[in-house]
C-alpha cells in the first residue's frame, strides 16, 4: 500500500492512459487496494463545464479514471505499464446536482467484484458533503 505522502508525490498522469484535456483527476488522497479516493479541481478550461456546472459526462468521467487510478496504482507496485482499459456498462446512475465551476470535487470508488478482466465498481462524487452522482460501472481491462 501506498501512504498518504507517497500518494501526493505520484504524478496523476503516470497512472491513468487519459491525457490533457481529457485528465479528470487532480491527485489520489486514498488508497487501500479496493478503494480509493481522489479529488479533482474544476476549473473555468475544463473540456466537461457547461453553463450549469460540470456536467454528467465529466462526473462518469471523473469516477472511471478514479476507477482507472487503482489498476494504476497495482502495476506501479508490481513495476508494471499501466494497462489501457474501458468502460464497458454504465448502470444505476443517480444524479443529484452538478458541481460548479471553480471547485473541488471528492470521489470514492469501491471495487465490488473482479471477474478475468472485468471489475465492477460503484462510484460517488462529492462537493463538500454533498453527493452529486452515483453509479455502478463495469471497467474492462485489456489484458
Amino acid at each position: 500500500m501506498f501512504s498518504a505522502q507517497e500518494l501526493e508525490n505520484i504524478p496523476v498522469h503516470t497512472l491513468i492512459p487519459q491525457r490533457e484535456p481529457i485528465v479528470m483527476i487532480s491527485r489520489v488522497t486514498a488508497y487501500s487496494g479496493k478503494q480509493i479516493r481522489t479529488e479533482l479541481d474544476i476549473d473555468e478550461e475544463n473540456i466537461f463545464l457547461g453553463k450549469n456546472g460540470f456536467s454528467e459526462s465529466g462526473m462518469l468521467e471523473n469516477i472511471a479514471q478514479t476507477a482507472a487510478a487503482i489498476v494504476g496504482l497495482e502495476a506501479l507496485s508490481a513495476g508494471k505499464e499501466v494497462p489501457l482499459g474501458f468502460i464497458g456498462g454504465i448502470t444505476k446512475v443517480k444524479v443529484y446536482e452538478l458541481a460548479p465551476a471553480l471547485c473541488t470535487v471528492h470521489t470514492q470508488v469501491e471495487i465490488l467484484h473482479e471477474i478475468f478482466n472485468i471489475t465492477l465498481i460503484k462510484g460517488k462524487q462529492f462537493h463538500l458533503e454533498n453527493l452529486l452522482l452515483e453509479c455502478e460501472m463495469k471497467i474492462v481491462i485489456n489484458p
